[in-house]
């Protein structure tokens, strides 16, 4: 697993508005000379997330944002926009993943 951060951009400028977790799931064997599509997750409390929405700050430059893959009462587990746009080696694999909602948020 690969941790990392997003950053949400104030709509029209390029100052950081709000942040949060970036969750990777990498494949077992994924390795530098052969990479593999990793299943990348965003973290937003629900109030970032209704923002989002809202369009009160983007996130990267595609023209859509997040897709909502799960959420509790108090966080919204995202798919980045375009995270597979290369197409790496198991992409597909990554989709039927997804498509099984694989994703099961519980209440702390």
């Amino acid at each position: 697993m690969v941790n990392s951060e997003w950053t949400g951009l104030a709509v029209g400028g390029s100052q950081p508005v709000e942040t949060g977790k970036l969750i990777s799931i990498r494949h077992p064997q994924w390795t530098e000379q052969k990479p593999r599509q990793d299943i990348p997750i965003m973290i937003f409390t629900t109030s970032q997330w209704n923002s989002l929405q809202k369009g009160d700050f983007h996130i990267g430059a595609a023209p859509m944002g997040p897709s909502e893959l799960a959420r509790n009462t108090s966080y919204v587990f995202a798919l980045p926009a375009r995270y597979n746009y290369a197409f790496p080696s198991g992409y597909e694999e990554v989709e039927k993943i997804l498509a099984a909602k694989p994703l099961k948020p519980f209440e702390m």
